[in-house]
């Protein structure tokens, strides 16, 4: 795990617990580190953080389990990746419970994922 990513996560608790300036501080330092500009806590929002995320994690998280926390997967998803556009539905959210651990479970029955 980097700091960076602490940061960010941190600057999403804050944010999500109402302390824009908290979480302008903390990513506010990684932009100083990067010699970006720093941003001012009117600006901070869940779509900034994202974007941040974006830029500072790129190919090193796993974008989609965090877009998934936040709720707006779907959404960010449709909007940022043109190659999805009309092939990604509800039931994407989830994967499938693959059929070997469905068939080794002998005391209860377990029902896939809806959609599956």
């Amino acid at each position: 795990m980097r700091l960076a990513d602490t940061y960010l996560l941190l600057a999403e608790a804050y944010h999500k617990s109402g302390d824009n300036g908290s979480a302008a501080q903390y990513i506010n330092a990684l932009r100083a580190r990067a010699n970006a500009t720093p941003i001012a806590v009117a600006q901070v929002d869940m779509d900034f953080i994202l974007d941040e995320r974006a830029r500072e994690l790129f190919s090193e998280s796993q974008r989609r389990y965090t877009l998934l926390r936040n709720g707006n997967w779907m959404e960010r998803t449709m909007q940022h990746n043109i190659a999805t556009k009309g092939k990604i539905s509800e039931r994407d959210k989830l994967y499938p419970i693959p059929q070997s651990f469905i068939d080794a479970n002998l005391d209860k029955e377990i029902q896939n994922n809806p959609g599956y």
